[in-house]
């Protein structure tokens, strides 16, 4: 039900309130997003602007402007905008006036960093309906106290989260998205969570960047993207796997890995790869952030996107989490938004959808065996880069509305 139908209804207009409700009338759609992830962000708006509807995105100035250089049209959208001096605790305070007025239904994007931050949202409860974006579904969904005497102020902060958001957080929300699919299966088959899952990706497929995909090519492009970080990838069979191509095929291969190196870990794995561009191999390896526009490029010109994803992590708390099943992972979004292939691990969950445009590893020699047969066999790189093209049009924004207009604004506004 719309906000004006609800407005009619108060007003004791109930047959025209009733018309209004299971009509075209525009819904109001919100989005929240003050922390970090512009990318979902982008990908929300694009999916919920349509004939149909209205989107108002609550976000701060720094993250409107980097949205900015992704949404072109943004006079489509409108904007609240966190005020400089505004605590956050004020500002989501607004967002629950504005909701309460305008909104009927509301996308709730990053809640937090730190378990600090959960406190905002222990008074955060706007009229309209809620959807949570779970990005770790033991974390909200299975949440339970840990003790790691090795990491006592994390474990701390994980404890204490966990507590606010399973008495108090959590059941505000009226249904959840997960981002990466297989993460709802895993959902019904081991919680008992009874509301509305939804499975809005954090990627389209806009068909954006031109390829030759029927182009053979002298040499291999292989590219690593995303942070350098050691829960989120496992890069130790990467090393010796580009030791022995760069010794057998150099000037046959290239190798790029576009992504911040964060932490102790991040900078040994950068430190790996230098060494290895200093004997001479080509090895692209960055120790800053990735400007949007060189990481693109890289992308476009690669012919497979190689994720040594480590399946078992701790993510952001100390709360077990399994790539695949319980948390998705960035990359195969990006392997959908360029229409690549992509090699994972064999025991990483990969989407339906994109199965035959994947390439799968159980070790380091089986690594290395798929690499060498694309290095000597240039028809099956073009085969997999015309799968991965078929496969990534099953994500076109005309695919992600028709789910978005028929499943989840009828399903939530119920």
């Amino acid at each position: 039900m719309t906000y004006l139908s609800k407005r009619l209804k108060e007003l004791g207009v109930e047959k025209m309130a009733d018309q209004i409700s299971s009509s075209t009338f525009p819904s109001e759609i919100g989005i929240l997003e003050i922390r970090r992830h512009v990318p979902v962000l982008y990908t929300f708006c694009k999916i919920c602007k349509t004939p149909e509807t209205k989107v108002t995105i609550f976000t701060t100035k720094d993250l409107y402007l980097r949205l900015t250089t992704y949404l072109k049209n943004t006079d489509q959208y409108n904007f609240v905008i966190k005020e400089e001096k505004e605590s956050i605790k004020s500002f989501l305070k607004r967002v629950e006036t504005y909701c309460n007025e305008k909104i009927d239904v509301l996308f709730v994007n990053t809640i937090h960093e730190t378990f600090l931050d959960l406190f905002c949202y222990l008074r955060f409860n706007p009229k309209s309906k809620k959807i949570l974006v779970v990005h770790h579904v033991n974390a909200w969904i299975r949440p339970k106290l840990v003790f790691n005497p090795l990491h006592p102020i994390r474990t701390a902060d994980t404890d204490a989260a966990t507590l606010l958001i399973k008495q108090f957080i959590f059941p505000k929300f009226d249904a959840i998205n997960v981002i990466y699919h297989p993460l709802k299966t895993f959902i019904k088959e081991n919680t008992n969570y009874e509301k509305k899952v939804f499975t809005l990706p954090t990627s389209i497929f806009e068909d954006a960047y031109k390829d030759e995909r029927s182009t053979i090519k002298k040499e291999i492009k292989v590219v690593i993207p995303g942070l350098v970080q050691k829960h989120r990838k496992d890069y130790s069979p990467v090393f010796s796997v580009f030791e022995n191509l760069f010794s057998n095929y150099n000037g046959r291969i290239k190798l790029a890995i576009p992504g911040l190196p964060v932490g102790k870990f991040g900078k040994q794995v950068y430190e790996k790869f230098l060494q290895m561009k200093n004997k001479g191999n080509h090895v692209e390896i960055f120790n800053k952030f990735v400007p949007d526009d060189i990481f693109n490029k890289l992308l476009i010109d690669c012919d497979i996107i190689l994720a040594p994803i480590r399946i078992k992590t701790r993510a952001d708390g100390d709360i077990e989490e399994i790539y695949g099943r319980t948390v998705g992972s960035g990359v195969i979004y990006n392997a959908i938004q360029y229409a690549k292939p992509i090699i994972v691990p064999k025991d990483f969950v990969m989407l339906p959808e994109l199965e035959t445009s994947a390439l799968t590893y159980a070790s380091e020699k089986e690594l290395e065996q798929h690499i060498t047969d694309l290095i000597n066999n240039p028809d099956k790189i073009i085969q997999l880069k015309k799968e991965a093209y078929k496969n990534a049009q099953k994500f076109s924004l005309k695919n992600l509305q028709t789910y978005f207009l028929n499943e989840v604004l009828p399903q939530i506004k119920n």
